[in-house]
């Protein structure tokens, strides 16, 4: 097979890069990633994974998130150094892949890089709201002018989720594009599963109570705010729940504040931000997983890996029929979907759940089969492998 340069920051996190520890033919891969990338306002610093089976390269990052003056994040990831190490590694009809966005200028570079050099180039996106509905004016023209030149520099793309496929196809000109729909990376089926063991109900004195279970950004988009005022009504009822949030956020003093006043502090448990080393054991432990997500500020749910971890790990899921939450949930089959910001569907997907602990078993046991046969890693590293192949 010709090489597959893979060069962004996504695959520096061990989570992401695991997929290709499944590909079929890994001594064809090369990815050029970040020494050092920075999260989270720079709190958390993720340095290059070790491999001795798949050859990185490690090269220096200049841009981290997308709030930088003027620019914003149009150069986010971008890498300087990559383009000479491709230029001195690649042959006419490799592959580069460049996992990030096609509106960023770092995206077209490198799509203009791989047509200098006559090599083959697949982006990644995930946006799954046509950009006309969230932006205008200059930005809207300036997304759309990137994301045209890149397409025409490109010979496919991978888009994690069917809206984003729908929205790509608009500036697609050629009809020998390819276009795989798959997320960014798989989800580790080996890892999440269920049974893990783990102190976790010890660890927080909550042995004997039914266990709800969120993971996220503690912000308005994940639902925060609906989240509290249904576990608020329904802890009427079912006096035995227990909310685990686990997480870090803009909305953490808010969750505080509203625990101390409604006098919850033995209902509620919050749990700083965990690695995800150390949430399969959570999850396998508790009861049922939440994510009510809201669309916000032109965004909405695109992919959600934590639900696919919590199926994964044999949890019914309740979401939200919002973004593309419906690929990773099956409704009525491996969780529950309820409107946006409806507290009484909330409240009774939740009193459903709860009350009926047989359906809650079902709907595990075919989330996790659900998960395994579509988004396993190797499942997701097999789809990369076709793709690459019939380039």
């Amino acid at each position: 097979m010709r090489k597959v340069f893979v060069t962004s920051y996504p695959y520096v996190y061990e989570r992401y890069f695991k997929v290709f520890d499944y590909f079929p033919k890994k001594e064809s891969l090369f990815f050029i990633l970040p020494r050092i990338w920075e999260a989270k306002g720079g709190k958390i610093k993720v340095k290059i994974p070790g491999r001795q089976d798949i050859k990185i390269s490690g090269a220096r990052a200049f841009f981290y998130h997308s709030r930088y003056p003027v620019i914003r994040g149009l150069l986010k990831g971008w890498m300087p150094r990559a383009r000479k190490i491709i230029e001195n590694n690649a042959a006419q009809g490799d592959i580069l892949y460049t996992a990030i966005e096609p509106n960023l200028l770092t995206t077209y570079l490198n799509s203009r890089l791989a047509k200098r050099l006559g090599l083959k180039h697949v982006f990644f996106t995930w946006q799954n709201i046509p950009h006309e509905k969230r932006l205008s004016g200059l930005k809207l023209w300036l997304t759309r002018a990137l994301i045209t030149r890149t397409v025409d520099n490109s010979a496919g793309a991978i888009c994690g989720n069917h809206k984003a496929a729908e929205i790509l196809k608009k500036y697609i000109r050629r009809p020998d594009f390819k276009i795989l729909v798959a997320p960014i990376s798989g989800v580790d089926t080996e890892k999440f599963r269920p049974n893990t063991p783990s102190d976790f109900r010890q660890k927080y004195n909550i042995e004997n109570k039914t266990i709800l279970t969120f993971a996220g950004v503690f912000d308005n988009r994940k639902g925060i705010k609906t989240l509290l005022t249904t576990f608020s009504n329904v802890l009427k009822k079912l006096p035995k729940l227990h909310l685990a949030m686990i997480g870090t956020g803009p909305l953490e003093g808010f969750i505080q504040y509203f625990i101390e006043d409604n006098k919850m502090q033995d209902n509620i448990t919050l749990i700083p931000w965990l690695p995800n080393e150390q949430l399969p054991g959570v999850f396998s432990n508790s009861d049922i997983f939440i994510h009510p997500s809201e669309p916000h500020g032109g965004w909405e749910e695109q992919f959600g890996y934590s639900m696919a971890e919590a199926s994964a790990a044999g949890l019914p899921v309740i979401a939200t029929k919002t973004g593309s939450i419906s690929e990773v949930i099956r409704d009525d089959s491996t969780g529950i979907l309820v409107e946006p910001q409806r507290v009484d569907q909330l409240e009774g997907a939740i009193v459903r759940l709860v009350e009926d602990p047989k359906l809650a078993r079902e709907m595990g046991v075919a989330g996790r089969k659900y998960i395994e046969e579509n988004y396993g890693h190797n499942t997701i590293a097999t789809k990369f492998f076709n793709l690459f192949s019939v380039l």
